[in-house]
């Protein structure tokens, strides 16, 4: 990743740049949140409205999966000013990053799977106990996987490596970051609620936009790390 003549990015300057990057790339990020709400609009269909969550989920892991990294690639290509590249790129990106979308997408299936498999039992009187533990469970595991995803997900879209790989550096700046990864989650979530109070128009802008974000968190805790490890 070779950002030197980008503006300093700092705990300082974060917020300022990252800002003024989305400003200045916005219709960029748009236009790559309107493709990626193109390719997951069939899963969202049959998980929300026809009545095949886990059907839907699975489907969401073949192509959700690889349109999130291949979102995270518009967008890490407007932050590091690469003018050549148009978000039209964006399908070149997905076939690009497709079996590692797939397998990231499929890890993730499990747990939401799961919680849809365990949500009906919720209407039973009364709930049985590992019913509230099984979803328990696989809330923490889907936590779990979307702090590490902010590290992983830019990872593979910068340096394009694998999966395997990714995920081991994932978890390690996960640990020492997780704060910054709490943070951000938390900001996904009220952009969520946003959305759901005013217009779920909305959620075609909001992801692209906070992956804006996601991506100067990575280079961020990056340059950290570069300077604590003095490489």
């Amino acid at each position: 990743m070779d950002d030197s003549d980008l503006p300093p990015l700092n705990r300082y300057t974060f917020f300022k740049e990252t800002t003024l990057a989305l400003w200045y790339g916005l219709a960029k990020v748009l236009l790559g949140g309107f493709l990626f709400t193109l390719v997951s609009l069939p899963a969202l269909f049959l998980i929300l409205e026809g009545g095949g969550a886990i059907l839907g989920i699975l489907l969401a892991a073949i192509t959700i999966g690889p349109a999130w990294l291949a979102l995270c690639a518009v967008v890490a290509a407007m932050i590091l000013r690469e003018i050549y590249y148009s978000p039209f790129d964006f399908f070149r990106s997905f076939g690009h990053f497709y079996l590692r979308g797939v397998v990231l997408g499929g890890i993730m299936a499990f747990p939401l799977a799961a919680a849809a498999g365990t949500i009906p039992l919720l209407a039973l009187t009364p709930v049985p106990t590992f019913a509230w533990i099984g979803i328990g469970a696989d809330l923490a595991v889907f936590f779990f996987l979307s702090s590490l995803y902010l590290y992983v997900c830019p990872q593979i879209v910068i340096y394009d490596v694998g999966v395997r790989l990714a995920l081991r550096n994932g978890l390690v700046l996960e640990t020492h970051y997780l704060a910054n990864a709490i943070g951000l989650l938390a900001a996904a979530i009220v952009l969520v609620f946003v959305a759901y109070k005013i217009s779920l128009f909305l959620l075609i802008a909001f992801p692209a936009c906070w992956l804006v974000f996601v991506i100067n968190n990575f280079r961020l805790v990056l340059r950290i790390e570069s300077n604590r490890t003095g490489a």
